[in-house]
C-alpha cells in the first residue's frame, strides 16, 4: 500500500491556517484605529501630528540644538538629533498604541495614543 504526501484533509488543515493568518493580518493592519502622535518638549505638549492621514510633517525642536521628527505613511521617528548617543535615532520608527521614544538630553519626548489600548502588558488587582 503506498501512502500519499498530502492528504485531503493535511490540504484543508493547511488552507484553515493560511485563512485564520490572512484575516488576523487585515483585522491588525486596516482596523482603522485613529492614532495620533504627541510631541513632548520640557514636560508640556508641544505639537499633535494625526498618523491616521498619513500626513508628512518635519518637526524642529530640542534645547540644545536641532532635534528633527518626522511624520510620514502613518509613523513617526527621530531623523537627527544633536545628542551625542543618538539612542533617540536608532529607536526606530513608532506606529502602535503605546509606542514611544525619546531624547533625554534635549529633553523630547515622542508618545503615539490611540482609541483603544490593546498593548495590554499586565492586569493587577
Amino acid at each position: 500500500m503506498e501512502r500519499k504526501l498530502i492528504t485531503k484533509t493535511d490540504l484543508l488543515i493547511i488552507a484553515a491556517v493560511v485563512v485564520l493568518i490572512v484575516i488576523s493580518f487585515v483585522v491588525k493592519n486596516f482596523s482603522g484605529e485613529n492614532l495620533v502622535a504627541e510631541i513632548y518638549f520640557d514636560g508640556k505638549v508641544i505639537e499633535s501630528v494625526n498618523l491616521s492621514q498619513k500626513e508628512e510633517k518635519e518637526i524642529v525642536t530640542g534645547s540644545n540644538g536641532e532635534t528633527v521628527i518626522k511624520a510620514k505613511d502613518g509613523k513617526i521617528f527621530f531623523t537627527s538629533s544633536c545628542c551625542p548617543d543618538k539612542v533617540c535615532v536608532k529607536s526606530g520608527k513608532l506606529e502602535k498604541n503605546g509606542d514611544f521614544a525619546s531624547c533625554l538630553p534635549e529633553k523630547v519626548v515622542v508618545k503615539v495614543r490611540g482609541e483603544k489600548n490593546d498593548n495590554i502588558d499586565a492586569i493587577v488587582y
